[in-house]
């Protein structure tokens, strides 16, 4: 199967499924990437970015939260970003542009049979804890235990 018959078929798996608002788009330079916004329980939107990186759908793609960026924390008086990578707020290592990278997946767990569907299913898990984290001050691992499979 070639990148743009995978990338089609994840785009039609994501509008199945309920996440129209996310596709797949290919920039100019050639690179394809999902963007989309993606709006909380809570109302709150946030745009969401993941370039598909070389290797895609056997390398593990980063996903992002591209707006807003910073990401205030509880209280306002440290931002998700400052984190990087934590374990407590299940985050990687910030995007290049300092954007906060949830962690979806361990990159020795990937495998091409996982798509962008279920990376959004964990974006709106993480996205709902991080609201919580807002309203208590409680980290993210308190509300989403390291997710399996």
């Amino acid at each position: 199967m070639t990148l743009e018959e995978r990338v089609s078929i994840e785009n039609y798996i994501l509008i199945k499924d309920g996440f129209s608002q996310c596709q797949i788009y290919r920039h100019t330079n050639g690179i394809y990437y999902l963007w989309g916004d993606q709006k909380s329980s809570g109302g709150n939107t946030y745009t969401i970015w993941s370039p598909l990186p070389v290797g895609y759908p056997d390398a593990r793609p980063p996903i992002y939260i591209y707006k807003p960026n910073p990401l205030i924390g509880y209280g306002g008086i440290k931002t998700i970003n400052s984190y990087g990578l934590s374990h407590s707020m299940h985050t990687l290592y910030n995007g290049p542009s300092g954007e906060v990278q949830i962690c979806h997946w361990r990159d020795d767990r990937w495998d091409s049979s996982k798509t962008l569907n279920k990376v959004m299913i964990k974006v709106v898990i993480w996205l709902e804890a991080y609201e919580q984290h807002l309203l208590s001050g409680k980290s993210i691992s308190e509300f989403v235990s390291t997710m399996q499979g």
